[in-house]
Formats: structure tokens, sequence, C-alpha cells
């Protein structure tokens, strides 16, 4: 069964029915609407109830059948994908490109069968404007902009693909389904993520059943030993295969074996000739007008598509380094191009906000966040008075793996990409943490400095706060792994926002010494900082931007939200001045904004006032971060409760 099928919709018998967890107390899952089916079984969106609140995920179910032969072949599928997930589940944080299991088990339906009917649950993956499988998105930017993915946009998929693999096969895992889809994607530009899904053929080292001779897989990505598997087992190398194949897809929008049976498939396999890059029709001009970079491509893409397993690359982030560097000349993430931005003007209106579901994740009290960062998928990793500690998207997890290898006194998250972070504290110290624990730690000229905000890369340009005991703060920059002369900041009390606007600026707010609030645009290579003019408010103690089209946001007391945008800076009032605490921005250019117990939204381009979305009394904590997509928003109070909004997700 295919994740592919998240676009179909329809009535089910078993929609509304409940089943119970079987190893999570006081946890239950009410079916909502199936989304998708397959010879075996069917995948529903349903609502998590949970002591500590409510979230939607996706659960398949083994198709009721009082075939027990039948039963007990699908209940394998789901029995091998629950394995396969559970041990990437062991890391903290976890993979953020592969879906993560949330429960598994077995439920009587009610005159479904008389035996008990297999189940796991899995993350819901929200896929925003541009749809959610890459398939959807490559055959949307034909279909908008006439080409298929960019360089760059390739290149970061298939270096989160690599990644995925990677984890997967570290835990001894092959999925021999590899297809677009069945990768399921969130978020925009830089923020971006794919993930890898549906297990359900996959083969786990230590369970023995399988299908015998039948031939599983995916004409057009499946490898030889898997149409023909008594020639020879399957291994890291299968899936390797349909990785490349993959990158033809992302590339080209076709596919490289184009076949309709079999035999067919078998016969374009063994052939020593490839289709080329060049004879995709929607490969982007950029792309084409280098036959040097498409050739070396078209040859790594040969070599891993071989019928030889021996002959393909053994690891999927060996095949990534030879594709990877004709892609793209930086190591960071994809900024859409100007072709792809302009193709989502009126994509999508902003939408009914009024048919928008709330639903709280999670409570509250326990943690008192010092900085939060969150993923697009609504992961968060976060430092709190009590450590280190990550939202998977259902729960806090505190785990020792966290704090692992972890600098001493750091307090600040940041971050960099899907799974990697930014941090950074006392001793002048700062680092990029990830799923495999730090990579890479600096430290500043001085170690009696303490950075309380980062933002950037050490092989590009990175700006910071510094703070010393006794002095104001000051912001401290390094250029290419250099670090270039501090700037003071005289007369500043405290910095609370550091945001990027652009590739060489950055958005700085807080409070001055004379008690009033502030906000300026800093320029780190022109060692420069110039302030905007802004209304007489307390304090700035937030911000969001969008550096891919050069937006930031800051808020503060009695109100205040100052959108900036090039040298321009316009205010707007959130009605009754409250005291705002967190912001912001959307792919469809919405902003938002919160205080106690409150959320506003104001779309500029329609909108002069803020219109207030969600209000509940009752929370004792201002909300504190903000992460927002086109159709869905999270928001994180200040002692850790989670509130989540999207647009009608129940219904097709």
């Amino acid at each position: 069964m295919s994740d592919r099928s998240l676009s179909l919709s329809g009535p089910s018998s078993l929609s509304g029915q409940v089943i119970r967890s079987e190893f999570q107390p006081g946890v239950s899952y009410r079916l909502e609407r199936r989304i998708g089916e397959g010879g075996m079984g069917q995948a529903f969106l349903a609502l998590r109830h949970a002591p500590d609140g409510t979230s939607p995920v996706v659960i398949k179910l083994v198709r009721p059948s009082f075939e027990s032969g039948a039963q007990s072949s699908a209940g394998i599928l789901v029995q091998k994908e629950a394995v396969a997930l559970g041990r990437l589940n062991e890391r903290i944080p976890p993979c953020p490109f592969v879906v993560r299991l949330v429960d598994t088990g077995s439920t009587h339906l009610n005159g479904a069968s008389h035996l008990p009917i297999p189940w796991l649950a899995v993350e819901y993956v929200h896929g925003g404007v541009e749809g959610t499988t890459l398939e959807d998105r490559v055959s949307g930017s034909i279909e908008r902009t006439g080409v298929a993915f960019d360089a760059a946009r390739a290149a970061h998929v298939l270096r989160c693909l690599a990644s995925g693999l990677n984890a997967i096969h570290g835990v001894g895992v092959v999925h021999r389904d590899l297809t677009p889809g069945n990768i399921l994607c969130c978020g925009f530009g830089e923020a971006e993520i794919v993930k890898i899904s549906d297990f359900g053929i996959a083969r786990p080292q230590g369970l023995a059943a399988t299908f015998g001779g039948i031939p599983v897989g995916t004409l057009g990505y499946a490898a030889p030993e898997q149409c023909l598997p008594d020639s020879t087992g399957t291994g890291a190398y299968t899936d390797i295969f349909a990785l490349a194949c993959i990158i033809y897809f992302t590339l080209t929008g076709e596919t490289l074996f184009e076949s309709d049976t079999l035999l067919e498939n078998m016969l374009a396999i063994r052939d020593s000739k490839r289709r080329s890059l060049l004879d995709g029709q929607a490969l982007v001009p950029e792309l084409r007008q280098r036959p040097d970079a498409c050739r070396a491509i078209d040859a790594a893409i040969a070599r891993a598509t071989s019928p030889d397993p021996a002959q393909r690359p053994q690891e999927a982030l060996e095949l990534a380094a030879s594709i990877v560097p004709w892609l793209t000349e930086t190591p960071t993430p994809p900024k859409p191009s100007r072709r792809f931005i302009d193709s989502l003007i009126n994509l999508s209106p902003p939408g009914d906000l009024s048919r928008w579901e709330w639903t709280v994740r999670h409570p509250g009290g326990e943690r008192i966040i010092q900085s939060a960062a969150w993923d697009v998928d609504g992961h968060c990793f976060a430092f709190t008075t009590r450590g280190p500690s990550f939202w998977n998207g259902q729960m806090w997890v505190d785990s020792p793996d966290l704090a692992k290898n972890l600098p001493a006194g750091m307090g600040f998250a940041r971050r960099i990409e899907a799974g990697v972070w930014l941090i950074g504290g006392e001793g002048g110290q700062l680092a990029v943490y990830a799923t495999d624990g730090v990579r890479e730690v600096v430290r500043a000229p001085g170690s009696d400095v303490t950075f309380t905000h980062a933002s950037g890369r050490f092989d590009d340009l990175l700006a910071a706060v510094g703070q010393r005991q006794g002095e104001p703060p000051s912001l401290w920059a390094m250029a290419a792994r250099r670090w270039l002369k501090p700037m003071p900041l005289d007369g500043v009390a405290y910095v609370s926002g550091l945001l990027r606007l652009d590739d060489s600026r950055w958005v700085i707010c807080g409070r001055l010494s004379q008690g009033t609030g502030f906000a300026a645009i800093y320029s780190p290579m022109q060692w420069e900082t110039s302030y905007l003019l802004t209304p007489r408010t307390r304090a700035f103690v937030a911000g969001a931007s969008e550096s891919d089209r050069g937006l930031g946001l800051v808020v503060g007391s009695q109100g205040v939200a100052l959108r900036i945008e090039g040298q321009t800076a316009v205010v707007s009032i959130a009605e009754g001045t409250p005291d705002l605490t967190a912001a912001a921005m959307d792919v469809l250019d919405r902003e938002w904004v919160a205080s106690l117990g409150r959320l506003w939204v104001r779309d500029p381009a329609r909108d002069a006032a803020w219109r207030s979305v969600w209000s509940d009394p009752s929370w004792q904590a201002p909300f504190v971060s903000i992460m927002a997509d086109a159709g869905m928003l999270v928001a994180m109070s200040a002692d850790g409760g989670i509130l989540e909004g999207r647009a009608s997700w129940r219904h097709a």
C-alpha cells in the first residue's frame, strides 16, 4: 500500500471506529476518513487521543478478511513495517527523512472480521501548497513552470533521501519499494523535507517471513534482483538502484526505465544504454546548458542501476557524493528559483481560517522553554530549564542521547536544515548539532563571552549576539570560518531576536537602555548597523523572517508588529494592544502573531488589520514560538504547551 494514494478520499464503513492502543495507556485512535487502499490494506487519517493532547496520524489497517491465509500474509507486511520503523525510533532525535512510527497492534473492528486485524500508526505528513508526495511536487512544478526540479533542489532531495536510506540501512533494513509516490514531502524552499515512507515490503534482518519467489517492488524502480528474486538476495544496493531512478525522475519528470511489463523492464535494465538527462523534455535549461554535468550525472545513474549489484555504489551517501557536486556549488539547502517563486503566486488562496481545526497537542506545565527550533514537519528541538528536549509531534522526549557530547552551557538552538541545528551558549562556543550528534564546535577569540543568538553557517556567513559580564551586548560575525571584529551595541540593554533577512543582512531587535524597544538591520560585511524608525514601545521581543524573499517581522509590547522588506519597515497594531510574544510568516505571505492565550493573523496584501483566529483565556503561559506553513500552524507556550491549527484535514 503506497502513500501516493493520499489524494484519494471517500466514505468507509470503518470511519468513526475507535482503536485502543495495546502499549500506550490511555491512548486511542478514532478513524476519520479513508485516504488510500491497496490489495491487502487501507490507510486512514485518524485522530490520536492521549492524556496529554490530540494529534492527527495515519493508521494503516490490514483489509478485513475471513480468509485467514490472506490476512496472515498482510499481517506480515504490517509487522515488517513496524519492525523497520521501530528500530529507527530508538534514536533521539530521530532521522527526519523517514516517517516516524507512532504505535502498532491488532484490533477487532465491529463487524469487520472474527480475526484480530493488524494495524500501525505513523506520523501524518502535511504536504502544503505543493502536494504531499515527491511525485506530486515534480509533476506540479512541470505543470506550473514547464520544468522539473532545478539542480539545487534536486541536490537537496538527493541529500535528504541518501541520509534517510543511510539511517534505514544502518538498522539492518532494506526498503525494496522506493518510488516518487512513497516519498512524502512538507515545507517549501530551504525548509523543505522529504521523508521515506511505505515499508510494507521492507525486509528487516531477523524477520524471516517472506513472499517466496513473488516479484516485489514497482516497475521502473525495482532492481533486477527483485524481479527475479531467486537469482540473488536483496541488499542496500537494491535501494541504491531505486534512488538513482528517483533522481532521474526528479530532474526530468520522466521514468528512467519506461516499461509496461516485467519482461520489458528486465530488458531495459540489461540494455547497456541508458536514457540521458538530456532526453528529458522537462530538464531545467540551466542544467541542459551544462552537458558535462549531464554526462557525469548520467554515468553515476548508469553505474547505480547496473544489473550487477556488485557494480553499484554500496551506500546511498556514496551515490549522493558522486552526483551532488555536479548539481550545486554550495552545501547549503536550496533557495527557490525566481521561476519557481513566481509560479506560486496565487497558487493557493489564504483560505477561510474560520474552518480551521485547533487542537491542544500538549497542555504544558512541565518545563520552561529557553529556545526552540522547529522543522516544518512539526518536530522541534528545544533547550529548557530541564536541559535539551525534543518534541516528536506527539510528546516531549527527554533522553540522555540529547545531551550526548553537547558542550557545557548551551542555551539556544537555531535550525540550519532538517535535523541539523546551530547551538550556542557559554564559553564563547557555537556548535553544529545533528541527529548523529555534535558535528563541529567553534569558539570565539574570548571564552568570557556568552552567545545568546546566532544564525548562519560556519563555512558561509554567520552572525551572533554575544554578552560579556557588565558590558552591553555585541554583534559577532564569522565569514568563511574567520571571525570579524565584534561590534558593541552601546545603549542597548539586551537583544531578543536575530533574524536573517537575506544573504548578507540580519534584523536584530530588543530593548534600549533608556527603556524603549528597537529594531535594526545588521550588515556584518559592512560592519554596519542601521536602526529602523519604530513606534514607541517597551521592547521588541520576538520575530520571524523569510530570507528567500527578504522579509522580516518583529513584534513587541503594546501590540506593535513591524514588517521589514528591503529597507522599508511598516507598522501595524494588533487590536487591544496586547503584548505580543511570538511571530511567524508562512509561504502564502500571511503573518501570524501571538500573546497570552491568543493568536492573530494578517494577510498584508489584503488586510491592514489583524484578525483574532484563536483564543483561550485558560492558558497560563504566553506563546514564545510559532511554526507556520500553508494550512498548518504550531504554537508553543513558555511552559512547553503545544497548540496546533490545521485547515480541515479531516475532509477531502
